[in-house]
């Protein structure tokens, strides 16, 4: 099937969703724990959004240096027929988005919400193991980019109570290496549909 790739990514982002948001959501509520308090407000994100394009312009540097070398290449875009048509471009750039709405769900709204009580900002801390694990099997850059990201991601998400603006910034990120990706292989999409 010529989307057989893309399916088999949406398959990764559903159980994305069921283990970072669903099975926790289901544990929170049997605990008579709030959703709403792992910090989904939206206001801490919308009063502050200009950081977050702070950090996006300072964390681009670094991204277009690395989006040269052969490695960086050969993992991003995940989906290898991104490039067929800016059809498979943006089909796939919204599917990441909802795994990254997932990955910060789990990592920067229920672990720091979660530990906060016993451990305050030290909470952080013991999030970021389990998160820059994640980024193992990716470029080692990435995973020393993970341990930065995640000590400022979680510290904003905890000051702002919201993830929202960790959602926008790993998006936001994530197009811009697959695009800095498929730029440098020659691989940018010329048409809107498949061939």
């Amino acid at each position: 099937h010529p989307y057989y790739d893309l399916l088999g990514l949406v398959h990764w982002v559903v159980f994305c969703l069921i283990g970072y948001v669903l099975i926790p959501i289901i544990y929170l509520k049997a605990c008579g724990r709030r959703v709403r308090d792992m910090y989904l407000g939206w206001s801490g994100f919308g009063q502050h959004i200009g950081l977050y394009f702070l950090l996006y312009f300072l964390v681009i540097l670094p991204v277009i240096y690395v989006s040269y070398s052969p490695a960086y290449q050969a993992i991003y875009p995940f989906y290898k027929h991104a490039g067929r048509s800016y059809f498979d471009l943006i089909a796939w750039e919204l599917a990441y988005g909802v795994q990254f709405f997932a990955l910060e769900f789990m990592f920067r709204g229920v672990f720091l919400a979660g530990l906060k009580k016993w451990l305050g900002y030290g909470a952080i801390y013991v999030m970021l193991i389990p998160y820059c694990m994640l980024h193992f099997m990716k470029t080692g850059s990435e995973s020393l980019g993970a341990i930065v990201a995640g000590i400022i991601l979680g510290t904003m998400a905890m000051k702002y109570r919201s993830i929202w603006g960790g959602v926008f910034l790993h998006w936001l990120v994530a197009i811009t290496m697959d695009c800095l990706s498929l730029i440098h292989q020659g691989k940018m999409p010329k048409n809107l549909w498949p061939p």
